[in-house]
C-alpha cells in the first residue's frame, strides 16, 4: 500500500505544473477522488480497502498518504515549502522519466494527466465540496466514521447509475469521463448556488 501511495503522489506531482507550489490537502484530495473513481473510469479490479478521513481539513496527516509524501520528502524527491504546501524537485521528475517508458506506467501517468486536467480546472474550494459530496466520504461521515472503505464503492455505483440514466432514459451515448466530468460539474453549480444562498 505504501508503494503504491509513492508511486501514486509521484505521477500526480509530476502531471502537475512544473515548479508550482502544490497545496498537500489539495493534492491528497486530487488522489483520493481518483482512487474513488478509478475502478470507474478504468474497469480496474484493484479496489483501495480502506481511506482515514479527517472531517475538518479531509485526507487525515496520518495517513497512508502523508506517510508517502513524508518519504518522498526524505528521499529529497519534494520539498516542504511549509506545512501545508510542496514543491516538486527535479528528482521526481527525473525518476517519472525514467519510468514512462514502462508500458504500465505511461498508461498510469496518461491517465493521471488527463484526471489532472480534467480536475485542476476547479478552484480548492470546490474540490473540498467535490471530496466532501463524494458519495463514500457522505457515507463516512453519515455514520460518524473517520474511514472510508472503499470495497463497496458508493461513487462507483453512483456514476454507473447516471450513465445508466444518461444512455437510456434520454438518448445519450457518454463516455465515462464525459459522466464524470458531468457530476463534478453538478457539484460545482451546488457549491455555487449554495455559494449564493449564502452571501
Amino acid at each position: 500500500m505504501m508503494e503504491k501511495m509513492r508511486y501514486l503522489l509521484s505521477l500526480f506531482i509530476y502531471a502537475l505544473k512544473r515548479d508550482s507550489k502544490i497545496s498537500i490537502n489539495t493534492l491528497f484530495r486530487y488522489v483520493y477522488i481518483y482512487s474513488a473513481s478509478c475502478d470507474y473510469l478504468d474497469n480496474s479490479e484493484e479496489k483501495e480497502n480502506e481511506i482515514i478521513i479527517d472531517k475538518n481539513i479531509g485526507i487525515a496527516d496520518y495517513s497512508t498518504l502523508f506517510e508517502a509524501l513524508q518519504r518522498l520528502n526524505e528521499s529529497e524527491m519534494v520539498t516542504m515549502i511549509d506545512s501545508a504546501n510542496i514543491i516538486g524537485t527535479d528528482k521526481i521528475y527525473n525518476f517519472v522519466e525514467s519510468l514512462v517508458n514502462q508500458e504500465r506506467v505511461k498508461n498510469d501517468l496518461n491517465r493521471i494527466t488527463y484526471f489532472v486536467g480534467v480536475i485542476s480546472n476547479y478552484s480548492e474550494d470546490v474540490i473540498l465540496s467535490i471530496f466532501y459530496n463524494e458519495p463514500n466520504v457522505v457515507e463516512a461521515a453519515n455514520r460518524n466514521e473517520s474511514v472510508v472503505n472503499l470495497k463497496n464503492n458508493k461513487f462507483y455505483e453512483l456514476l454507473t447509475e447516471f450513465e445508466k440514466v444518461a444512455n437510456e432514459e434520454c438518448g445519450k451515448n457518454l463516455d465515462r469521463y464525459d459522466v464524470f466530468t458531468t457530476w463534478l460539474d453538478y457539484v460545482f453549480e451546488k457549491y455555487v448556488e449554495g455559494k449564493v444562498k449564502n452571501e
